[in-house]
């Protein structure tokens, strides 16, 4: 990666992958026409990669950088001026964002009304005939039937705390320009957020051809997508829908909006009307619990859909409605969640907790002829915390009262390591016993432990803040252990007939170790990928992974390579492309006012690789980036990881999130 501010150093931050061998064996087949079996070796093959672009889009919702139409040439915010028309990254008339970092919610523009949130009236899509940068998009899957010549894409549309949607579109120039197909299955349609609504709806969007549709006999096409109010956690599966494409839109027939929540259900206990929004501070609805609601979040009382910011156990707040004159609640009404599974979906079974399909494999272990074999992403949100402490404490204490100690019991018996959050960082806690709610025979670490402190099981991700606070990751706070992410992901295969039923098949082996804590193997794994078959047959992989320093199960360092001769068992991980964390793109636009280098658009995530082959035998390859890890970085905030010349957000830089882009891969071959 670079680290010094140069025109150079800006321009791309990408390797070449390292020759990877491949040993002949058994023919496999082959899903995409390249792969010739192993019994004819090709020699080892590795990737060449070339300089990604920003990739357009026409015709769709809309888009970060389209400007609002009610200013002039700037916009003004808290005070902070910005360009309404912002640079141009490619000097070729296409402007970035014009952005807001530091504030949140939608840029300004997203409504009619313009200017900062709360905006109100109509939500603008892209101005007709405009060509702009396809942002905020990103988790695409690409796949193609003419050799690369025609690209077809779903795409997660998400602008930040405001909506989430599928988009389908198509391109003909291998990714570089997108035209707009159509979109479904909507959270907020229509909505004017306030800069803190739910943008939690169905992502990760994923297609399977099966051979026997729900158990009718006949071959069926069907979407996958994750619900993000419930999913990623044990015992909820994907939405599953039957697509059927009508005059080039595939996603023809779904429904335009399907919100999807986590199904809570509970009564108003007071009376109260809430204000129509956006705008104002809303109001407070009390209720019996609020446990089963996502925060922030939406919820439908007498046929009414409420948003509201934040929650307590037995009240909502900052409550408004989409009802213009609002809503009246009275005491007893019901007030109901959005379903985890709705009633025009079904949900799959047999996948363990899936984060998303990553790709289908040609051929699998364990997996019958006639079916269809895949591998998935499993993923379990703060699985490394699975319990905080009941009361203050001070190192070293040979008791340690917790919640539950049941996760944290070892098979067999035997001591546990424990880490805890002090405020001189995180320290490691050796325990020799346990009862219901106590470590006990506790020895080591130093400092107080806060009451209601998460406890990191074995293998919980220590990163020190001072690491993930550079990159704009972590929070300076002891009792979470300093934002460090505990979730837990690996790669399992699975196959099926009839596109619900999924028999799983277990983990992969080699592409990471899920309680890693060093920057030498990757410790999560992303959720979208593509396997394609070799010329020698063996079988190759395009997937993103991250490091526990990374801070987010999101995967977002480095899009990979790794080859496999049975789909099973996978060669250590090669980097394609990586972050920038010294954000040096971003610095140099900051101090020149210019274009924003290539790297810019990936130096914080770069992740969700799909591939496709085209007719020369070279790759396209389609991925998504963010600037900075978290989509609004706070106006001042200093990042990067060159303590040498770090990065400070200005006041004016463009929000560059969820941007869509891809590249050209060359096969070569050292045999």
């Amino acid at each position: 990666m670079p680290h010094r501010r140069t025109a150079t150093a800006a321009a791309i931050a990408v390797t070449t992958v390292a020759a990877l061998t491949c040993t002949a064996g058994p023919a496999l087949a082959d899903s995409d026409g390249w792969g010739r079996g192993r019994g004819h070796h090709h020699g080892p093959v590795g990737y060449t990669v070339g300089t990604p672009v920003v990739d357009r889009v026409t015709g769709g919702p809309w888009t970060l950088a389209q400007g609002d139409p009610t200013a002039g040439t700037t916009v003004t915010v808290n005070g902070v001026t910005y360009p309404n028309t912002a640079v141009d990254p490619g000097a070729d008339g296409v402007p970035a964002a014009s952005g807001v970092t530091g504030t949140p919610g939608p840029l300004p523009g997203y409504c009619a009304s313009g200017g900062p949130t709360p905006e109100t009236g109509a939500v603008l899509r892209q101005p007709k005939g405009s060509v702009l940068p396809m942002q905020p998009y990103y988790f695409p899957f690409v796949t193609s039937e003419d050799g690369g010549r025609t690209l077809s894409g779903l795409f997660d549309y998400r602008p930040k705390d405001g909506d989430e949607a599928v988009v389908a579109a198509t391109s003909d120039d291998h990714g570089r320009t997108w035209r707009y197909q159509g979109e479904a299955l909507e959270q907020n349609p229509g909505l004017c957020p306030d800069g803190n609504t739910n943008d939690d709806g169905q992502g990760h969007a994923f297609v399977l051809t099966v051979p026997d549709y729900n158990g009718t006999g006949h071959r069926g096409q069907v979407l996958y997508t994750l619900s993000r109010p419930s999913g990623d956690t044990l015992g909820t599966n994907l939405i599953v829908h039957h697509l059927t494409p009508k005059d080039g839109n595939p996603l023809a027939g779904l429904p335009a909006a399907e919100p999807v929540g986590m199904g809570g259900s509970t009564s108003a206990t007071g009376a109260v009307t809430v204000p129509a929004g956006p705008g104002g501070d809303g109001v407070t609805i009390t209720v019996g619990s609020t446990a089963d609601f996502e925060q922030p979040g939406h919820f439908t009382v007498d046929g009414v859909t409420v948003d509201c910011n934040d929650a307590t156990a037995t009240a909502f707040t900052g409550c408004t409605t989409r009802t213009p004159g609002g809503v009246a609640v009275k005491a007893g009404d019901a007030i109901t969640a959005d379903s985890v599974v709705p009633a025009t979906a079904q949900q799959t079974s047999g996948l363990v907790s899936p984060d998303g399909i990553i790709s289908t494999v040609p051929g699998y272990p364990g997996a019958p002829r006639g079916s269809v074999a895949v591998l998935y992403t499993e993923k379990i949100v703060d699985y490394f915390v699975p319990t905080s402490t009941t009361a203050a404490v001070t190192l070293p204490a040979g008791t340690i009262p917790v919640g539950d100690t049941k996760a944290l019991k070892p098979a067999g018996g035997g001591p546990v390591t424990v880490s805890l959050g002090t405020p001189n960082g995180i320290v490691q806690v050796s325990c020799t016993g346990a009862d219901a709610t106590d470590l006990t025979g506790c020895t080591g670490g130093t400092g107080t432990v806060a009451k209601g402190s998460d406890v990191g099981a074995p293998g919980a991700a220590v990163t020190p803040y001072a690491r993930l606070a550079a990159i704009g990751e972590g929070k300076n706070k002891p009792k979470s252990l300093f934002g460090n992410n505990e979730d837990y992901t690996v790669v399992r295969a699975a196959y099926t007939t009839d596109g619900l039923h999924f028999t799983d098949l277990g983990q992969v082996s080699g592409l990471g170790e899920p309680t890693a804590n060093s920057d030498s193997v990757l410790r999560w794994i992303g959720s979208r990928g593509t396997v394609i078959t070799n010329p020698d047959g063996s079988y190759g992989l395009f997937l993103s992974g991250a490091h526990a320093s990374d801070g987010d199960s999101d995967a977002f360092n480095q899009i990979f390579y790794s080859s496999s001769e049975d789909g099973q068992h996978w060669s250590a991980p090669q980097k394609l492309i990586g972050t920038d964390y010294s954000f040096s793109a971003l610095a140099a636009q900051a101090a020149s006012g210019g274009p924003l280098g290539i790297s810019g658009y990936y130096s914080g995530r770069v992740y969700d690789p799909t591939v496709v082959r085209n007719q020369d035998g070279t790759l396209t390859m389609v991925f998504a980036g963010y600037s900075t890890p978290k989509p609004l970085p706070a106006t001042g905030s200093t990042y990067g990881t060159d303590p040498a010349d770090p990065y400070t957000v200005p006041a004016a830089q463009p929000a560059e999130y969820r941007t869509i882009l891809s590249t050209t891969l060359k096969p070569r071959s050292n045999g």
